[in-house]
């Protein structure tokens, strides 16, 4: 049974300098559907998922967060969310075993190491810095898909994918969200079209 995850986002604003990105959003996300964030290029999508997962703090309004009914204060949210998006860095001096390694001590994997590398079809002694993009990007949604989590953030998630590994992400994203809150960022239709329900920022244009 996947765990009981409600997200309550109550006149959430925000703003950089004098200028409005968004404004008045009140909506809730909770662990029996899935989530698609969609809008125009500058339109606030990146700024709305990390004040999801608490990584901005909102000009108006707030954000909350429940776990199995029980309140979860922000400074403990980072336990329960795996975030992945294509402005994240991986500490690139790590060859793949070595950051398998370094991550397990923060956040357990549902996978064998042996299994997450032949997933990934990676070579697991090479330095990341020497993986193309692609090979980054998979790695970095492979990282979120299989760590121990309850709530899954995805900011464009097949940035610099190809065909072969844009179908894979489709197939694992489809799992996790029997097993997790799942909200995706995107312009692109390919990437959330099987989520249940749709907020567009367009709708929360300021004037």
């Amino acid at each position: 049974m996947s765990p009981s995850v409600h997200i309550q986002l109550s006149d959430v604003s925000k703003k950089f300098g004098s200028e409005w990105i968004f404004k008045g959003i009140t909506t809730s996300f909770d662990s029996t559907k899935s989530y698609a964030i969609t809008g125009p290029n500058g339109s606030g999508k990146s700024t709305l998922l990390k004040v999801i997962a608490g990584m901005v703090t909102p000009n108006r309004g707030e954000a909350n967060w429940k776990i199995q009914e029980k309140s979860v204060p922000i400074d403990e949210l980072y336990k329960y969310v795996a975030y992945c998006a294509p402005y994240l860095e991986l500490p690139e001096e790590l060859n793949l075993l070595e950051l398998l390694q370094f991550h397990q001590k923060l956040r357990s994997l549902t996978i064998s190491e042996k299994d997450f590398i032949a997933e990934l079809q990676l070579e697991p002694t090479k330095e990341i810095r020497l993986y193309s993009s692609g090979m980054k990007q998979r790695l970095k949604l492979a990282l979120a898909f299989y760590s121990k989590s309850e709530i899954l953030l995805l900011d464009e998630p097949t940035a610099t994918l190809d065909e072969t590994w844009a179908t894979w992400y489709t197939t694992q994203v489809k799992k996790q969200i029997q097993e997790k809150l799942v909200i995706i960022c995107s312009n692109e239709h390919a990437e959330y079209e099987f989520c249940d329900s749709i907020i567009k920022l367009q709708d929360y244009k300021t004037t």
